[in-house]
């Protein structure tokens, strides 16, 4: 079994990586990459010719960083773990990328195939054990697409046909797994250049965008619904002159992005629950569940018209909204098409002005509320998130899992804000925050997570990674010592039940709470505590200027019980 000095299958592979725009390799390693290591050894470790390798210490922060990353820049990143076990940790990971539509090349080694012979055959006792008869098996329902690369000359077709595939519209997450025999092997260097085929988005069907602006014109009571149009920035400034010029309400429910600006005055706030029962016309977009029907009791009644990349939300297996229309496009390019449409307001202009005039007067009322809720000194979610809202930088790019209350942020600048995936995968804001700073964006990196959350995203594993690659960002831990969630389900079934006893804290108390700021401080962060409103301008400062500093930082927040 020779070694060889040719072009390694494994290099070969990670030359194609970069060459089709994957800017980091997030790899937790194991027995399978003796390959991938020779060939960051032969090329160099911070060779551009490479994608950039971190080592990440856990599965879940690995698939959480690429997410983060690839959610940012538009590009797949890629995640490799080791063969089964690795990839059996990444599958709620693969479930948020999935119903978060992030395009990620999930990957993992497999264990070799052979007992003897092929360089790279099996070589240790745990060879036998860690083989599966179908690894991708494992979260085949989380992926796109999955297939096993068995030979070394099939590096770049098979990369190329998962990146294609994750890319295609709706993007998510593909996975490969990679026998350690392949990976070994060597292949001709001139090979031809096989790339990725890219596929263009979805235009908007003319005869449909015609037929909702017809329905738009002759609403009197229409109403917009989103939760991640946002996430293309080209869509903010078109969704606010849509709502701008036609006088119609925008409300965000469960926003994962900033939308809309919290202070145009047609935003209505966070909640369609009072409003779909009266409106005549409910366009959706970028949203796969408008409104809770259990929850919302006044059902609506006028027509629904859903736009996005899967109106229908082809993968979830039960959503009955009951739509006149589905327009299947990219969000930018239906409302622009909408907009030409529409044309100018003509003879509605009266009606569209009493609209106006409506609309802005219940937007004050709404913000008004919005701000009563973090009135007073005291130290509460909502009065917690208003103050970190106000005295980060404008520059600043928040990560939320949970606990931060997005209607307190007052958001205007697309890109600014990321929320939990629909999938709820705990564990998710801070690797994906860290994934985001190794993006590059600029400005202050915020991740925001409750104290379930934090334990969730392996955080000593989310800290090491944060020091060892020079990613320095700002966890805020909201410490309630509980599962809201749970409780507030439980309470929510049974508040006149034997769990109410309890106050719903039965399997929801995360007593005692450990010591974060310790935590944070063994990894090198600088890290503070508080439970007073008015000591929060003088942390977030002294956490702004670590990170000016080139050190990640840690507030953790005591809140009421």
């Amino acid at each position: 079994m020779s070694e060889g000095r040719g072009l390694l299958a494994a290099e070969a592979y990670l030359r194609a990586m970069k060459r089709y725009g994957i800017d980091a390799l997030y790899a937790v390693a194991g027995t399978d990459f003796p390959s991938v290591v020779e060939a960051y050894g032969r090329v160099g470790e911070q060779s551009d010719d490479l994608p950039r390798p971190l080592i990440c210490p856990h599965e879940n922060l690995a698939v959480a960083m690429a997410h983060g990353h690839a959610l940012v820049t538009g590009r797949p990143q890629a995640a490799m773990v080791h063969v089964s076990v690795g990839t059996a940790n990444m599958v709620c990971g693969a479930m948020n990328a999935a119903r978060d539509n992030v395009p990620i090349l999930l990957s993992a080694g497999r264990t070799p195939v052979t007992e003897q012979g092929p360089h790279g055959t099996r070589t240790r006792y745990i060879h036998w054990a860690q083989e599966m008869f179908d690894q991708a098996g494992v979260l085949r329902e989380a992926v796109k697409w999955d297939y096993e690369i068995r030979y070394g000359e099939q590096v770049e077709d098979g990369l190329a046909r998962a990146l294609e595939v994750a890319m295609a519209p709706p993007p998510g997450p593909v996975y490969l797994s990679l026998p350690r025999e392949m990976l070994a092997e060597t292949v001709n260097p001139n090979r031809p250049d096989r790339r990725p085929t890219p596929a263009s988005l979805p235009f908007p069907d003319p005869a449909a965008i015609d037929r909702l602006a017809d329905r738009l014109r002759a609403a009197d009571a229409p109403l917009i619904i989103t939760a991640n149009s946002g996430r293309d920035p080209a869509t903010v400034p078109l969704l606010a002159e849509l709502a701008e010029r036609w006088a119609v309400p925008v409300v965000e429910f469960n926003p994962r992005s900033m939308n809309i600006a919290a202070d145009h005055p047609m935003h209505l706030g966070f909640e369609p629950a009072g409003l779909v029962g009266g409106a005549d016309l409910i366009v959706t977009i970028g949203v796969d569940v408008p409104w809770v029907p259990a929850v919302t009791k006044t059902r609506p009644t006028g027509a629904i018209v859903e736009i996005g990349l899967d109106p229908l939300h082809a993968r979830y297996p039960m959503r009955s909204f009951n739509g006149e229309e589905a327009i299947t496009a990219a969000p930018a390019q239906a409302l622009a098409a909408l907009i030409e449409a529409l044309g100018p307001l003509g003879d509605a202009e009266p009606r569209i002005e009493a609209r106006r005039a409506r609309i802005t007067e219940a937007h004050a009322r709404t913000r008004e509320a919005i701000a009563a809720e973090a009135a007073g000194d005291r130290m509460t979610a909502a009065s917690a998130s208003r103050a970190l809202a106000e005295l980060l930088p404008a520059s600043a790019t928040i990560v939320n899992e949970y606990s931060f209350k997005v209607a307190q942020a007052g958001l205007s600048r697309p890109g600014s804000y990321h929320g939990s995936t629909p999938a709820g995968g705990l564990g998710f804001g801070f690797g994906a925050a860290l994934g985001i700073k190794n993006a590059g964006v600029p400005g202050p990196v915020v991740a925001m997570l409750g104290d379930g959350a934090y334990m969730f995203n392996n955080p000593s594993a989310c800290h090491w990674a944060a020091e060892a690659h020079g990613l320095p960002i700002l966890s805020v831990i909201f410490n309630n010592r509980r599962w809201g969630a749970v409780r507030n389900s439980t309470l929510a079934m049974y508040g006149q039940g034997a769990a109410a006893a309890s106050d719903g804290m039965f399997m929801a108390d995360l007593s005692p709470s450990i010591d974060h700021v310790m935590l944070a401080r063994a990894h090198g962060a600088h890290a503070e505590a508080t439970g007073d409103l008015a000591e929060l301008p003088t942390l977030v400062d002294r956490a702004l200027t670590a990170l000016a500093g080139g050190k990640q930082a840690l507030i953790s927040l005591d809140l009421p019980e």
